[in-house]
């Protein structure tokens, strides 16, 4: 006599059934992909690149602490691991933006910082030319009056001591008739003796006034034509770099200071790459 199946129970080809749809709605979490990969010496993040500065391991440890026990978006292993490579190469300049932005050198208490950097330079020429009359039309005149008062006084004396002596001796001769030589006539002597003494003395005053008035005009009137050209060139360059920064008074320095704590509590890259990744790779439910 065959099986007799009461209400309330179920043949064992149905429960059977039911036990294969329990298998396979069954999904891998995403610590099970991990796991199945190094369990083959691979990881879920094999050659993903990554921003400079930014840590593999700290990234993928974040990632998996976040969304390990989620449903995996995808159930194969490779193609998870190829999707995830590819994952990180399309975001990579929004991840490298993010590291940079982050990572800035900056003053958190200023809240103005400008640089400036610039160079004029200037080439150029000039030229010219100028034609005209000249003419001049010069007068002068000269009015000289001049005045001479001269005093002149002249005092002088001489005296002259002159004392002469003259010996003078006078012999004269004749001859006789008969005689060829000549013979003693008679003789004289005159002598003079004297002394000379006198003074000459001339006291006066010589005064001369007078009045030289010179009164004319020079005129010269003269002109000619002139000409003149000029060629002129200039280059020069002028650089100029400047920096300022400080508080320009829009903000305390307090409130910049709990900007600064805020923006580095709510803005952690790991964090922001992990739940991007979870977002994408993961089914958000349990």
């Amino acid at each position: 006599m065959g099986n007799i199946i009461r209400s309330g129970q179920h043949s064992p080809s149905w429960i059977r059934w039911k036990e294969v749809q329990k298998m396979s709605i069954a999904k891998i979490s995403l610590i099970g992909i991990e796991g199945f990969l190094q369990s083959q010496g691979r990881s879920l993040f094999d050659d993903i690149i990554l921003p400079d500065g930014l840590d593999k391991d700290v990234l993928t440890g974040s990632i998996m602490l976040r969304a390990g026990e989620f449903e995996a978006l995808y159930q194969d292993a490779n193609f998870m691991q190829t999707m995830v490579k590819l994952w990180f190469k399309k975001y990579y300049p929004t991840f490298d933006k993010w590291n940079s932005t982050l990572n800035a050198s900056y003053n958190p208490l200023d809240n103005y910082d400008r640089h400036e950097e610039y160079t004029d330079t200037h080439e150029g020429s000039r030229s010219g030319s100028s034609e005209g009359e000249n003419s001049s039309n010069n007068t002068r005149t000269d009015d000289l009056t001049q005045t001479t008062d001269l005093t002149s006084t002249t005092h002088m004396t001489r005296t002259d001591d002159l004392a002469t002596s003259n010996d003078v001796d006078t012999e004269n001769r004749v001859s006789a008739y008969d005689a060829a030589t000549y013979s003693n006539k008679d003789k004289q002597i005159v002598g003079q003796d004297g002394t000379q003494t006198g003074t000459v003395k001339n006291d006066g005053t010589v005064e001369d006034d007078g009045t030289v008035k010179n009164t004319g005009t020079v005129k010269d009137a003269g002109g000619g034509d002139f000409s003149e050209s000029h060629s002129d060139e200039d280059s020069y360059t002028n650089e100029h770099t400047a920096h300022l920064w400080g508080n320009i008074g829009v903000t305390t320095s307090q409130q910049m200071a709990e900007s600064e704590l805020l923006l580095r509590r709510n803005y952690n890259i790991f964090n922001m790459i992990s739940d991007l990744f979870v977002s994408e790779f993961c089914i958000l439910i349990y």
